[in-house]
């Protein structure tokens, strides 16, 4: 009766020892796409700061995989592409109006310059016809 209590014992400690050895997954930087290694860096705290090459990311992901994640509320976001972006174009552009020569500064969409080429306003090399 001893042996099979001490042999449930070892059996129940060595398969909750593999549980816990089962959340102890690999990390292999290299597999993961530039998107999952920037949710793991924020998951760790960190941000890839002037990263430009996905192998930036990599490396910074090697330094900082044995790191203890952060707590949910500390999560690092990463920026978002997209209204934000354009949002901030628009910021720019009107930070530009005041500066000097900037004041009849024009922008052009893909959109304005088909209409230009239409009405025969500019050449094919985007040059304004001279009359």
């Amino acid at each position: 009766e001893m042996a099979a209590r001490l042999t449930r014992f070892f059996l129940l400690a060595a398969l909750a020892l593999g549980v816990c050895l089962a959340d102890e997954v690999e990390v292999d930087c290299g597999a993961m796409k530039t998107k999952e290694l920037k949710s793991f860096l924020a998951r760790k705290g960190r941000k890839c700061e002037g990263c430009a090459e996905r192998s930036d990311f990599v490396s910074l992901c090697a330094e900082v995989k044995d790191l203890p994640d952060v707590p949910p509320e500390k999560i690092v976001k990463p920026r978002r592409e997209g209204k934000d972006k354009d949002q901030s174009i628009e910021d720019l552009l009107a930070s530009l109006k005041g500066m000097p020569g900037m004041d009849n500064i024009k922008v052009f969409k893909p959109s304005d310059l088909d209409d230009m080429m239409k009405n025969g306003d500019l050449d094919r090399d985007g040059d304004k016809e001279e009359l």
